[in-house]
This record gives C-alpha cells, sequence and structure tokens, in this order.
C-alpha cells in the first residue's frame, strides 16, 4: 500500500515538474499581467499592466447597442481578457465569425478555433474583424502611416487565412505609459 501511494506521488511530481519545465517563462511572463477597465481623459479603456509597464490596449468610444454602453463593454472585455489569463488561454487572439456576427476570440494554440466560449470581444456586423485586430496591434503603423508588414518577429501571423496575435510577443513589444 505505501509503496502504491509512493508511485502515485511520484508519477504526480514527475508531471508537475514537466509541466514547468516545459513552458516556464511563458506561464510567468503571463501571470504577471492584469487586465482591467478604468477611465482616462473622460474615455473608457483597457488596460494591462505588464512587467515592463501599463499597456493602454483598447478605447472603448462606441456603444454597441442598447445597453452596451462603452463602459460596460470595457468592463466586460476587460474581465474576459483576466478570466483567459487566468485560465491559461490567453496566448493567441484570433478572428472568427459566431452566430453570423465578427468577433474577436482566443486560442490557446496556433490555428485553435473560434468556439462561443472563446469569445473575446463581438463586432458589430459588416465589421471586418482582420482590421479590427490589425488595429489593435499594429501602434507602429498607426503612428508611423506606414503600410502593415509582418515578419517572423512580428507578433502578427495568418494561420489557415486568419489572422493570429501572439499576445506574448506582442505585449513584450507594444510600447507602454510612462
Amino acid at each position: 500500500m505505501k509503496r502504491r501511494s509512493l508511485a502515485v506521488l511520484m508519477a504526480g511530481l514527475s508531471v508537475a515538474i514537466g509541466s514547468a519545465i516545459a513552458n516556464p517563462a511563458t506561464a510567468q511572463t503571463q501571470k504577471n499581467n492584469t487586465y482591467y477597465c478604468a477611465q482616462l481623459n473622460s474615455g473608457w479603456h483597457t488596460f494591462v499592466n505588464t512587467p515592463r509597464g501599463r499597456v493602454n490596449l483598447i478605447k472603448w468610444e462606441n456603444e454597441f447597442s442598447d445597453g452596451w454602453t462603452a463602459t460596460k463593454r470595457c468592463a466586460a472585455v476587460s474581465q474576459r481578457f483576466q478570466n483567459y489569463l487566468e485560465q491559461g488561454n490567453l496566448k493567441f487572439i484570433r478572428t472568427g465569425n459566431i452566430n453570423k456576427q465578427p468577433v474577436l476570440c482566443v486560442a490557446n494554440v496556433r490555428g485553435g478555433s473560434c468556439p462561443t466560449e472563446n469569445v473575446l470581444i463581438t463586432l458589430k456586423p459588416g465589421t471586418d474583424p482582420e482590421q479590427v485586430l490589425i488595429k489593435l496591434v499594429d501602434f507602429r503603423r498607426s503612428v508611423s502611416g506606414q503600410t502593415l508588414t509582418l515578419s517572423a518577429d512580428d507578433p502578427g501571423f495568418y494561420s489557415d487565412g486568419e489572422f493570429y496575435v501572439d499576445m506574448e510577443k506582442f505585449l513584450e513589444s507594444v510600447p507602454v505609459d510612462n
């Protein structure tokens, strides 16, 4: 009986240690981030605090529909970011369509699907989700007015025709507030 308990304990420790060794930096970096909604200059924003500093991720300006004010969407989406982070599912953001509406959703693997339970932001009908995601992550282009160029070092990439953003790469490279 004691040998069996020891064997089970050793097997459990092996799995735990193996998981920590497989991806320690990503797990630690991601866990140090905090997503939240706050008002800045009379506008509502989704921010993320990272070890490098605060990132102003989204500015919420318009109502989505009746009852979904900028304030409500900011709070709901910021909480979704934080929940997906805590669940370990915030590796990638990708585009998709759910119930005939364009969405941004999370995927924890490259090429991951966009099921209903992974929706991060629902966009207005007719909105191009790829353009929204590109705007979200391409601060350099918006500042310089340059054409978007994607390279292996960029956080954005295409997989099976869908645009993805690697959140770890993005948060390592995006400018932070001082």
